[in-house]
């Protein structure tokens, strides 16, 4: 016959049965609340750019679940180990560093292997290893190595003062969290590779650009004066142009002959004329404006472009120019000359429908004129309409003339 239970009987046995079942809810929360925060940690440290970042993250996590135990974060740096703390508030304190083979952290950094000493009293393993004095205070220990393509870059080194403080699950746990610094480590390492390829890429290309730039430059500069070459001159006077036609401005162009330069070559040389032509280059940059153009067309021929110029303020430049040649004393190693020049002058306008080579053409005319009827003076083109072509204008400034007024 059944004896119904009184209801101090039924009580004791519920009490009884949740002082069974309780603690393990509590265990598995607390277990839960633990995976639930490690990947948390795993998110915090795949986002990290470098180490500063995962040790932050690492020291936020152990001060919050093992807040009573000392832990550290060893990182493989050369031929030693550095040592970091992660379970103070002052997550800056540093260990100092070991060689890299010393005590336990260094055995498992070699081995790759994780050493989890529940009690290092008695432990054969314990007593294998020449520790230093941090890790022979330690009465529970667990080190867990975390590697990068298989090579070990680090380990976390988990110590306390307590017995068996490390079981099992921490030993899981622990894994876990070795194994999610891995491959976040990983990750800070290819950051770090592709900011160093994108760094050197980005020097390349700056360095590649500048030596396009200079490529260019030598491209349109003419090796002997510094001045610019045939080519970029008929580049730049294609701009001039247009310019001219779109705006309606008008610029003139000089075609400058050094006279007599053949006798120079035939008396003192080639090299001589060289000099002589590197000279006239440096005096031409220094007797016009920054805005104007200047390049050598070829020989003993250079060209120069006034911008935004009319006849009046080309008849000035020419007249200066050939003041400063005049003036001028050639220094060579067995001589000291004066030399003159002959000009061509062209002058363009939005009206006149000219391209590059015509206003060359124009202005080579104008100087063929000047050399064949004397040298040493300037001829303006007869085609450029105003007042100095209508007159045939082709002086020499040795008589004196009075300027008009320059718009130069």
């Amino acid at each position: 016959m059944a004896i119904a239970a009184t209801p101090i009987t039924r009580g004791r046995g519920l009490l009884d049965l949740l002082r069974h079942i309780v603690p393990p809810q509590e265990k598995a929360v607390e277990l839960y609340r633990r995976l639930l925060a490690i990947n948390e940690l795993s998110n915090s440290m795949n986002a990290a750019e470098g180490v500063e970042d995962l040790q932050s993250a690492l020291s936020a996590f152990f001060q919050e679940y093992l807040p009573d135990d000392s832990i550290w974060l060893c990182i493989r740096d050369g031929t030693k180990l550095k040592k970091m703390c992660l379970s103070e508030p002052d997550s800056e304190r540093a260990g100092g560093a070991n060689m890299l083979n010393d005590g336990m952290a260094g055995s498992v950094m070699k081995s790759l292997m994780p050493l989890w000493l529940p009690d290092t009293r008695g432990s054969h393993k314990a007593r294998k290893f020449s520790a230093p004095a941090m890790e022979r205070l330690a009465r529970s220990m667990l080190v867990l190595p975390f590697s990068v393509m298989g090579k070990a870059v680090g380990c976390l080194a988990m110590l306390s003062n307590r017995p068996n403080r490390f079981d099992e699950i921490e030993y899981h746990l622990g894994s876990l969290v070795a194994s999610h610094l891995s491959s976040s480590f990983e990750n800070v390492i290819a950051r770090k590779e592709l900011a160093t390829a994108n760094a050197r890429l980005k020097d390349h290309d700056l360095r590649l650009t500048q030596l396009n730039e200079q490529l260019q430059q030598l491209a349109h500069m003419d090796e002997c004066t510094g001045l610019f070459n045939r080519r970029r001159l008929v580049e730049q006077l294609g701009m001039e142009v247009a310019r001219a036609r779109r705006y309606g401005e008008t610029f003139c162009c000089l075609m400058i002959d050094l006279d007599n330069f053949k006798q120079i070559n035939d008396t003192y040389g080639h090299q001589a004329g060289d000099e002589i032509l590197r000279q006239t280059g440096a005096l031409l940059r220094r007797s016009l404006r920054v805005t104007d153009f200047v390049a050598r067309y070829g020989g003993e021929e250079f060209t120069v472009i006034l911008p935004r110029t009319h006849s009046a303020g080309a008849y000035r430049v020419a007249e200066n120019l050939r003041m400063a040649f005049m003036n001028h004393e050639f220094a060579l190693p067995a001589a000291r000359l004066r030399l003159t020049i002959s000009i061509g002058v062209a002058c363009c306008s939005t009206f006149d429908h000219l391209d590059a080579p015509q206003v060359i053409s124009r202005a080579d005319n104008a100087l063929y004129r000047a050399k064949r009827t004397g040298k040493n003076k300037a001829c303006f083109s007869g085609d450029t309409g105003d007042a100095y072509a209508e007159s045939g204008f082709c002086q020499t400034y040795e008589t004196g003339l009075t300027h008009p007024a320059s718009c130069h």
